[in-house]
């Protein structure tokens, strides 16, 4: 691939299922499943996952695309009554869990770090203030990645590294993407623009929305 070719990210539609779905099932060799979903994954069980995948109702999911293909995603979930965010309660949600993973392709180039970037900016626009993710122990990129963005570790449980971030109490940045988490306004965040997308260069790392 092109160094020069820029990588856009999104947020994604339910109408993108297909597109989430060959992705996993394309873009990701059998170690990156595991390492994405902690089981071995077959094309039945992708299927079943991306079909309950909710786009929407707390939940949201971004896509790094290279023209029109689909070489990252990521997903973050707020709802009430999760064991990693037992704080949130219907109508007051501060607390979000995040999943993530990159083509095989494309690893070590910055899109995972632009992709969780853009997802912690739009989190933090939200009123979020709270991000947590698991990590298998052997998962040494991730787990890499996810400390220079300001991930600490809290607890290690059957070789799952759990870390999270808090939102940066000076955190003014402006908001990105909208999206059908706690609406921005609510905490007196200014509202965020519907259709932002953000470029990066390939082997730069880094996003600016």
């Amino acid at each position: 691939m092109e160094a020069s070719q820029p990588i856009t990210i999104r947020t994604l539609a339910a109408d993108g299922r297909a597109a989430v779905e060959r992705f996993f099932l394309e873009e990701l060799d059998d170690i990156a499943l595991y390492w994405r979903f902690f089981r071995t994954m077959t094309p039945l069980t992708v299927h079943a996952y991306v079909e309950q995948m909710r786009f929407g109702s707390g939940c949201v999911v971004f896509g790094a695309f290279y023209g029109e293909r689909l070489v990252g995603v990521a997903e973050l979930s707020a709802i009430p009554g999760s064991e990693m965010c037992a704080e949130n309660r219907p109508g007051s949600l501060s607390c979000a869990e995040l999943g993530i993973a990159v083509s095989n392709q494309l690893r070590h180039k910055g899109v995972g770090r632009a992709l969780l970037e853009y997802l912690l900016h739009d989190a933090w626009a939200r009123g979020l203030k709270r991000i947590q993710l698991s990590s298998l122990r052997d998962n040494r990129p991730m787990l890499g990645l996810a400390e220079r963005l300001g991930f600490k570790p809290l607890r290690e449980e059957s070789g799952e590294i759990i870390m999270q971030a808090l939102r940066p109490g000076d955190w003014r940045a402006a908001p990105v993407q909208a999206v059908n988490l706690p609406a921005a306004g609510e905490r007196g965040e200014a509202a965020a623009p519907r259709q932002l997308a953000c470029a990066i260069q390939l082997h730069k790392g880094h996003c600016d929305p």
